[in-house]
């Protein structure tokens, strides 16, 4: 048993969104049970829950007071970086578990922490320019483009984009600017290459890695407002990262402070050079059940334990973790284009399911549903976790769910974004 005894105890957890889900239903299975709060009656993640909580769940003093009449055992977030602070306020106040931290927090929410702290212990990151509201248009003849633009303080990609000239330096900027409660910008070297997402989970102040995962995007999208077509694990350059950046993260993590809890990196590499370009504390980088496919733990199952136990993990699942695998593991995000078109049909995610490789779908968008939200992270219609023995079961699968799901409009025309190049698998 690597968890330890939840029958009873009730979990608060804040923010209902469609993934959080997730949360609520291994929760409820680990013998919890289960409220979802927010503002909103209709959050999805409310559906599954044993109660649902109508409160503002960035408001401390209401999280706090609903704690005490209900007496919560444990409070805990999944995906959205705004709830980390007050979910870690109202833990604090009421003595109970929290495994993140305010520095935790700091780093993975402000670009300049994290480049501070990368600078510091010697990881690669990329070079940004002093840009500010107040200069960036003159700004705009000192730079090499392409670069990235993003608000300092932003979250879920939100004003977010590569710029490959100065009107869309300019455009961007402003826009950036518009997301940023402080009104800064961070406007940065535009990487190349193959972008990575890698996970650490922290137990008892050790940090293991958890998987790597290429990540390619759509053609015709930035990878910033971008889910990926498909990921894959383990990455390509799994061995050149644990051979000369692992140590240096692990120390990093260690000299920080940093005790329990998942820690997920972004970056790219290209060739062998690797570089980081974004940190976070929170579910969002992870795949649950694929990791748990490959290493019998599940890293959602942990944060649901620490919440009500104040552990991660017990030693014996600490001995679990390989991420390379055994095998290969992947996502696939079916997009949807943005054209404002209603879907008028949905076929063939059913069966798909089915599969022995597909281990978990998360379905986002229904029959009726539309997306156009312009630079604001893209919507898939579906998410597939994929688990496979073998690089051809594997290849096998991504082919399947390509030639199996249609989501047409009205007109019978397809509504999904161009699918992943051939030469990515």
């Amino acid at each position: 048993m690597f968890y330890n005894d939840l029958k009873g105890k009730k979990l608060l957890v804040l923010g209902g969104l469609k993934k959080a889900s997730d949360i609520v239903l291994r929760a409820q299975k680990m013998g919890a049970y289960v409220y979802v709060a927010d503002y909103d009656e209709n959050s999805p993640a409310k559906l599954v829950a044993d109660e649902a909580v109508m409160l503002n769940a960035i408001n401390v003093d209401e999280i706090v007071d609903f704690c005490k009449e209900n007496a919560i055992d444990g409070i805990t977030t999944g995906f959205v970086d705004i709830l980390l602070k007050p979910c870690y306020e109202a833990c604090k106040r009421l003595n109970l578990p929290c495994y993140t931290t305010e520095e935790m927090i700091d780093v993975s929410t402000d670009k300049k922490s994290f480049k501070k702290m990368c600078k510091k212990y010697d990881l690669p990151i990329p070079i940004t320019y002093p840009v500010t509201k107040d200069n960036y248009r003159e700004m705009a003849s000192e730079l090499s483009y392409p670069v990235f633009v993003k608000p300092l303080d932003g979250s879920g990609s939100r004003g977010a984009s590569v710029c490959r000239n100065t009107a869309e330096y300019i455009g961007q900027v402003e826009k950036a600017l518009s997301f940023s409660k402080r009104k800064e910008v961070v406007v940065e070297e535009y990487l190349e290459g193959r972008e990575f997402i890698l996970d650490y989970i922290l137990v008892n102040g050790k940090a293991y890695l958890l998987s790597m995962f290429d990540r390619m995007v759509c053609p015709d999208r930035p990878s910033a407002i971008n889910h990926a077509n498909l990921l894959m694990a383990p990455s390509s350059k799994i061995d050149s990262y644990i051979e000369q950046i692992n140590p240096k993260v692990v120390d990093m993590f260690k000299d920080m402070g940093f005790k329990n809890g998942l820690i997920f990196l972004q970056g790219y590499t290209n060739g062998d050079k690797i570089t980081f370009f974004e940190m976070g504390c929170r579910l969002g980088g992870t795949f649950p059940e694929t990791d748990e496919y490959f290493l019998k733990v599940n890293p959602m199952d942990m944060l649901i334990n620490f919440a009500l136990s104040g552990e991660m993990l017990s030693e014996e699942g600490c001995k679990q973790f390989n991420a390379k695998f055994n095998g290969k593991g992947g996502v696939v995000n079916l997009l949807v284009k943005e054209n404002g078109n209603s879907i008028a049909e949905i076929k063939g995610i059913d069966e798909v399911c089915e599969m022995k490789s597909v281990q978990h779908c998360i379905r986002n968008m229904q029959v009726g549903d539309s997306f156009k939200v312009g630079n604001i992270t893209d919507k898939p219609v579906a998410i597939f976790y994929i688990a496979a023995d073998s690089f051809e079961e594997f290849v096998y699968t991504v082919n399947a769910i390509y030639n199996k799901v249609k989501v047409v409009d009205d007109d019978g025309n397809s509504m999904l974004r161009p699918v992943y190049k051939s030469e990515w698998i």
